[in-house]
């Protein structure tokens, strides 16, 4: 799935590659799916290690790249005093060009599985509410100039298009802070990232949200063809020649790359 769809996208294959993956196993599945990808360059710059409950997570985030990386790691969110959002994000400073490092965040928030009241309900959305947020104030603005450009990407668990979900607060919070939706436009039946047959099936589950950068096409979504239940996004970004010293406009330049938030493994 995920040759196919960096192939479509970039079917010169010339274009850098920058892949955020959720729920990868462990880092040698990592490494054996960076392997079969075949993209020339193509390297893993974090693999998560969250534990649980005294054992080893199966529920890692991932980031890959073409791209130079200049630090890479991971953290867990921060402790609230009502509730703890679970596992954490994967961090990639990468550099697009000699101009330009762009900091990255593959996440995976927290899902409604269990939800079976409406309390149950506004706890999982103020673990998500509680991580976007810690992201969002890492990158806020110094002396009110935006750093350099920043993508979260990643498994909502939220459908910021649905009724369903309108008391989530996250996707406002990005929005406030400056960052654009790459499917902000996009027919439903065009960002469906999350088919079948569940509760929550025919939504939009998963995003990539950026700030600095901009789309330079609409985004694609690739079937997933049941080695996941979410699709994988595909987008090709624009990145500016230069650091924004104030906030960027929509503004392209020649410095582009295939970002993908690429779904469960």
């Amino acid at each position: 799935m995920l040759a196919d769809g960096i192939s479509e996208v970039d079917p010169s294959g010339k274009e850098d590659i920058l892949l955020c993956l959720s729920e990868i196993r462990d880092l040698e599945t990592a490494q054996a799916l960076c392997t079969a990808i075949g993209r020339t360059n193509l390297a893993i710059a974090v693999v998560t290690a969250y534990r649980r409950r005294d054992r080893f997570d199966q529920q890692q985030d991932v980031i890959m790249t073409t791209l130079p990386v200049a630090k890479a790691n991971w953290s867990r969110w921060k402790t609230h005093k009502d509730t703890i959002p679970p596992r954490g994000y994967a961090h990639a400073e990468v550099v697009v060009s000699p101009a330009v490092t762009a900091t990255v965040y593959a996440v995976h928030l927290k899902s409604n599985y269990g939800q079976t009241s409406e309390a149950i309900a506004q706890t999982n959305r103020l673990k998500r509410a509680y991580a976007i947020e810690q992201l969002v104030e890492q990158e806020k603005p110094k002396r009110g100039k935006f750093r350099a450009p920043v993508i979260i990407a990643g498994d909502f668990n939220a459908d910021r298009f649905s009724k369903s979900f309108e008391k989530d607060t996250m996707f406002q919070t990005l929005l406030d802070a400056g960052f654009v939706d790459a499917f902000e436009g996009v027919p439903k039946d065009g960002r469906i990232t999350h088919p079948g047959s569940s509760r929550h099936a025919g939504s939009t589950l998963d995003y990539i949200f950026m700030r600095g950068c901009g789309v330079e096409s609409p985004p694609k979504v690739i079937p997933a063809l049941r080695i996941s239940d979410h699709d994988a996004v595909f987008v090709k970004v624009g990145f500016p020649q230069s650091s924004p010293k104030n906030k960027v406009d929509d503004t392209r330049s020649p410095d582009a790359a295939d970002v993908s938030d690429a779904g469960k493994f």
